[in-house]
């Protein structure tokens, strides 16, 4: 059998590895060995772990690491701890191959550590660009310790061969969170309803998901106000608002959504859905607004319109049913009222996702027996040139 690793650290990552996880635990040709870690551990941040057993992966190691401190020093520090305790936990596994999916430190942290061991990682939705976001350099570095890559589009399966990886390892397989969007048994609207004791269900109510902008600075508390102060323009709206990740900023952000929500009676905040009631509650939403990774990536699969606000998300492939804005007040309204009109309502729902067909985690674990099954004496790899111009400088 071959020892597979997979290192999950936020419940959106592991939302979107749900489905892999299962396959490989099932595989009998694969010993699974997962490690969870990061905001999973947190009772601040849900204690998502629980989602974790309740799926039925019983057996894990445990790994946490400090995220009290949410200020870039904080995450810098997070890093490095993260790093060293990795290191050891890989010595222990001695893993064939290390699974990974996207671009947060305690990523950066699992992928470093295991190409320093000379273990093969694999990494999911490498090749997306988000400018606003410090993610972005954290992807691309993962990107290269990596040997075999699964991006979730043409677009991204490019951006990873012009890095200089072989066209042979790069596999669009398509966003696993579509195949989530396809294949997840979801909730009914009014079971959803009853779970979430939340009457807007039955009526008009949006998805709201805002992260720090980590590329900035102190940016976090004043756009969120204007995104608040939009979203009280909508007074027959509902609002069922998820808290931060913690990123650096993210604990000014929940504190003020914690505060705001006790004065609105039609908001519901919580911390985390869980991924089958997440994309319930999306799939009946007239709106997902904010700046996260979901609402370009699952909504346009659920037939909802986005507003993506700032730039977090800027430089990825993004669906016609995402509309972009400012972070100011004004334009967020603008957007809202656009997204709410029954001509944009409509389109949507004939809108075709640009991440695939629903089949990511089949695709992935054939081409990781396929990579498996090779032998080879060295994780070495040659850097794929392209014979192109870019014009004089």
């Amino acid at each position: 059998m071959y020892k597979v690793c997979v290192v999950t650290g936020t419940r959106a990552d592991y939302g979107l590895l749900r489905q892999l996880l299962k396959k490989l635990q099932k595989n009998v040709n694969i010993a699974l060995q997962l490690v969870v870690t990061g905001s999973h551990l947190s009772e601040k941040f849900g204690n998502t772990q629980t989602e974790i057993k309740a799926d039925g992966f019983l057996e894990y190691i445990k790994l946490p690491i400090p995220i009290e401190d949410d200020s870039k020093h904080g995450m810098a520090i997070a890093t490095g701890v993260a790093m060293q305790k990795m290191s050891d936990i890989f010595v222990q596994l001695r893993p064939e191959l290390l699974v990974v999916l996207g671009d947060r430190f305690e990523i950066l942290a699992a992928s470093t550590a295991a190409h320093m061991l000379g273990i093969p990682v694999a990494h999911i939705s490498g090749g997306d660009v988000t400018e606003g976001a410090v993610d972005d350099a954290i992807r691309h570095c993962i990107t290269k310790m990596s040997s075999l890559h699964f991006p979730g589009c043409e677009q991204s399966r490019r951006r990873i061969i012009q890095m200089g990886e072989h066209p042979d390892t790069v596999f669009n397989v398509g966003e696993p969170g579509v195949e989530n969007c396809l294949k997840l048994d979801l909730m009914e609207r009014e079971e959803l309803g009853r779970n979430l004791n939340f009457e807007y269900i039955n009526g008009n109510y949006s998805m709201v998901t805002f992260h720090p902008v980590t590329m900035e600075n102190n940016t976090a508390q004043q756009q969120l106000y204007e995104l608040i102060n939009a979203m009280n323009q909508f007074s027959d709206m509902g609002y069922i608002v998820t808290l931060a990740n913690a990123d650096a900023g993210g604990r000014l952000i929940n504190d003020i959504w914690l505060q705001e929500g006790k004065k609105h009676n039609n908001w519901l905040v919580v911390s985390s859905l869980g991924v089958v009631r997440y994309l319930s509650t999306v799939k009946y939403a007239k709106l997902v607004i904010g700046n996260s990774s979901s609402g370009v990536v699952e909504a346009p699969s659920m037939k909802t319109p986005t507003v993506n606000i700032g730039d977090r998300q800027k430089g990825r492939m993004m669906a016609e049913s995402v509309i972009c804005c400012e972070p100011k007040c004004e334009d967020i309204v603008n957007a809202m009222r656009k997204a709410l009109t029954d001509e944009f309502q409509e389109n949507t729902r004939h809108i075709k996702s640009p991440f695939g067909g629903g089949k990511t985690s089949n695709l992935i674990v054939n081409h990781i027996l396929d990579f498996l099954g090779e032998s080879r004496d060295t994780q070495k790899k040659s850097f794929y040139d392209i014979d192109f111009s870019v014009g004089d400088r």
